[in-house]
């Protein structure tokens, strides 16, 4: 969490710019700059609607960071965007990614993973990356990711042993701002509390080892 936090300070701005794209917002000219392109590349015709969406997300993203590098620290793409177009919209996610690290910017990837302890793991290499032939690659290409916490600790460790391995960073949902988050999170418990300031003392233990610098277990507040 050193780096965001040296990044905000930096630039003088807790901003983080959410890309999550959409057909009704990205522009529809440059949707169709890609279509006869996309027609020439794919093998099924069936694919070209979203292998054309996906190019123009990435597009579209590329401009909007390009436009906000210089001005905010980090940006946060959402994976649920791209997941809806298939495997060329998880492309499109992580060259968005990708690109955003190389334009300097802090990469806080909205993939809020919520499960059991072998599936979480199975999750964790958004931080921790693929071991291939003793080498370890990247291919989400993340700084950070959001997770679900209303699983227990099992389905967080992984994510904490992860970034701790790779000095990485996670954000854990406590208290969401969707309309129904208080038929659970405002439940009270026997010992007066709430279930979202049990879960928040927990996020606190889980993050009592990995102090920074900068001496925060829990970082600037993110729209969700």
């Amino acid at each position: 969490m050193d780096r965001l936090i040296e990044a905000i300070e930096s630039k003088q701005n807790p901003s983080v710019v959410g890309l999550d794209p959409t057909e009704a917002l990205v522009p529809a000219q440059i949707v169709s700059d890609f279509a006869d392109e996309i027609a020439e590349q794919v093998e099924d015709p069936a694919e070209a609607p979203a292998a054309q969406l996906s190019v123009a997300f990435f597009e579209f993203n590329r401009a909007v960071i390009d436009a906000v590098a210089d001005i905010v620290p980090a940006v946060k793409p959402q994976i649920a965007m791209y997941e809806a177009l298939g495997p060329a919209g998880i492309d499109a996610y992580t060259m968005t990614c990708e690109y955003a690290k190389q334009q300097g910017l802090y990469v806080l990837g909205d993939v809020k993973r919520g499960d059991i302890g072998s599936t979480a793991a199975a999750y964790a290499p958004h931080l921790g990356g693929v071991a291939e032939q003793g080498t370890v690659f990247d291919p989400w290409h993340e700084d950070a990711v959001t997770v679900n916490p209303y699983l227990g600790t099992d389905g967080i460790t992984p994510f904490v042993d992860a970034a701790t391995a790779t000095d990485k960073d996670i954000f854990v949902l406590v208290r969401t701002s969707n309309p129904s988050s208080s038929e659970l999170q405002e439940l009270e418990l026997a010992s007066g509390e709430r279930v979202y300031e049990h879960v928040a003392d927990l996020v606190e233990g889980w993050g009592a080892e990995t102090i920074g610098r900068e001496r925060h277990v829990q970082p600037p507040p993110v729209a969700d």
